[in-house]
């Protein structure tokens, strides 16, 4: 397994550089994925009546995986002393999906594009 250090590549510690899931790779064009997982945020919330803000989750999400998370070595749980999500799982960060502001139906069908 590769180490947390520049040895193994660069330390990319949590607070540097742009955030993606778990600091793994980003893929724009889905036409290219390669991976075993593919990571997508859904920042809909449409439906809210009262504090509106569920489209700020997939972010939220990201921002928090990357806690420990080092993209080349995986994710370092320090109250179980192992590491998750190792760098033999392909995993890539795909975005999100494209959100149509007021147009739930579109936004929707965006969403089943992204999952399929």
């Amino acid at each position: 397994m590769a180490g947390h250090g520049y040895e193994s590549g660069r330390l990319n510690l949590p607070f540097v550089g742009i955030s993606t899931f778990g600091k793994r790779p980003y893929v724009e064009d889905w036409a290219t994925i390669d991976a075993d997982v593919a990571i997508m945020g859904a920042p809909f919330d449409f439906g809210t009546q009262w504090r509106a803000g569920a489209r700020f989750g997939p972010r939220g999400v990201r921002e928090a995986s990357t806690l420990f998370s080092f993209g080349h070595a995986g994710a370092y749980d320090h109250e179980h002393d192992a590491t998750y999500l190792p760098s033999d799982v392909r995993i890539v960060d795909i975005g999100d999906a494209d959100i149509v502001h007021t147009d739930t139906e579109t936004s929707h069908a965006n969403i089943e594009t992204g999952v399929r």
